[in-house]
């Protein structure tokens, strides 16, 4: 695999899966370990924001990695984190390290806007 290929990988997934709606496509981009916590944590943020979009702000890989910066956008119309839907828009920062082998998404590390999401869902 290439960067470039690595890179093409990383925003196929995004875009079919997220923004595509395709959560039944998460086995086409991730190894058959990782599966399962990519389907729960697409469900997590899907179910709490049943709109949500991603938008790619930057990607940058070296190697087996890629770097996303993305935003996240939704209304939060289902429970999150034991918070009820509130109806309220949303808008938070994520950078995700994704590592590539074989073609395929084996590891994934994240760092978001978790407070600045609350504050948002909470009205502060």
């Amino acid at each position: 695999m290439t960067v470039t290929s690595n890179k093409e990988l990383v925003l196929r997934m995004i875009e079919e899966v997220f923004n595509g709606g395709r959560p039944d496509r998460l086995g086409a981009y991730w190894d058959p370990a990782m599966v399962g916590e990519a389907e729960g944590l697409h469900r997590k943020l899907t179910d709490a924001f049943g709109d949500l979009h991603v938008a790619v702000d930057d990607v940058v890989a070296e190697g087996d990695r890629v770097v996303v910066r993305l935003t996240f956008s939704g209304t939060h119309d289902g429970p999150f984190h034991g918070l009820p839907p509130t109806g309220r828009a949303v808008r938070f920062g994520a950078i995700r390290i994704y590592r590539v082998a074989d073609g395929t998404l084996v590891e994934t590390w994240a760092h978001q806007d978790a407070m600045g999401l609350m504050a948002q869902i909470r009205g502060t």
